[in-house]
Order: structure tokens, then sequence, then C-alpha cells
């Protein structure tokens, strides 16, 4: 876990994320009656998505700082966090100019996530990779998930009427019957 090795992108991505994680905490609506002032942090609304998107690229990018490898079929540890960036930004976004009283902490968090996002975007560079080449793999994984779903649906079932009759008795039950005189489900008085 060398953190020297790591690419500028991946620097920008987890201390732009730790910062907005921060961020994410502090008034991003506040209204101010005087000398009273009241607010909510980025976790209401958009937010909330906003939030957990900004956790899985924390957990992602720690993930490839421990050394650890997902694959995610043609997509690449870079595209991943480019892909997931881009919705970063996108919601966070949404969560800025759709809501009422936004606070200087909101406009601090957009940039922030824009932040991410760059680098994501140097990742990508650092890792010989471009846009196009992420469309490619989207593509390229959409189409293999359709082509299993497919194959998934067009198999048969598995013996379904083999759970659908009860279990035959076994011995024990039949030697119990015949020494009772009465079965299981015959109600004693």
């Amino acid at each position: 876990m060398d953190l020297s090795k790591l690419t500028l992108g991946s620097k920008v991505v987890v201390g732009g994320g730790v910062l907005l994680l921060i961020d994410s905490f502090l008034h991003w609506q506040e209204v101010s009656f005087g000398p009273v002032s009241a607010g909510v942090s980025m976790w209401h609304g958009w937010g909330v998505l906003v939030g957990l998107l900004l956790l899985v690229i924390l957990a992602w990018e720690a993930a490839r700082i421990a050394g650890v490898k997902i694959a995610l079929g043609p997509l690449s540890s870079s595209m991943v966090t480019a892909g997931l960036s881009a919705l970063l930004l996108l919601f966070t976004l949404i969560k800025v100019f759709t809501n009422s009283y936004v606070a200087t902490w909101a406009w601090i968090g957009l940039v922030l996530s824009a932040g991410v996002a760059t680098g994501a975007w140097l990742s990508m560079k650092a890792a010989g990779e471009s846009l196009s080449d992420l469309k490619t793999s989207v593509a390229a994984a959409a189409s293999s998930a359709t082509a299993a779903a497919k194959t998934a649906a067009a198999s048969p079932p598995e013996s379904s009427s083999a759970s659908a009759t009860p279990p035959a008795p076994s011995a024990a039950t039949e030697a119990e019957t015949a020494q009772t005189g009465s079965s299981s489900d015959e109600v004693s008085t």
C-alpha cells in the first residue's frame, strides 16, 4: 500500500472526496432570522444519493489503494471511478440547483464534486483511456448482461414439481403411526 504510486488523479479523487464528505455535514441550505439561523446538511433529498455515491467512490478508491482487484467485466477501475464521479457531479448539480436558500457550503460542495470528477478523468488519462473507451466498454458490458439475461430466461427452470409435492413419509413416522394407531394430522380429544 504505497501511496506514492498513486496517480495524481487518484490523489485528487480521494482528497476531494474526503473534503466533500466533511462539507456534506455543514449547512447546504440556510435561513437566517436576524441573529438566529437554521439550516440542513447535504443529507436531505437528492443529497442522500450524492452522499451514497461519494461513499461508494471512497470505498472503491480505498480498495484500489489496498490492492484489491475487483473485476467488473470490460470496465477498468479508472472507468468505474469516472462513471461514479460523473453521477456524483450530476446529482450534486441537481441538489444545488433545485434547492431553495442555498448556502455557501453547497457551492463549495459543487466545486469539490467537480474536482472529484476531474480527478477521475485525470486517472483515466493516466491509464491511457478516453471517454470513447468508456462508452465502448459500457456498451460491451450492457450487451453481455443482456445476453446473459436472455440465456437465463430461455433455460428451463429447475424441477419445480419436485418442490411442490410433499416429501414422502419416513420409516420412523410410519412406525410411530402404526404404534399409536393415528396419524399426526388427526387431532386427539
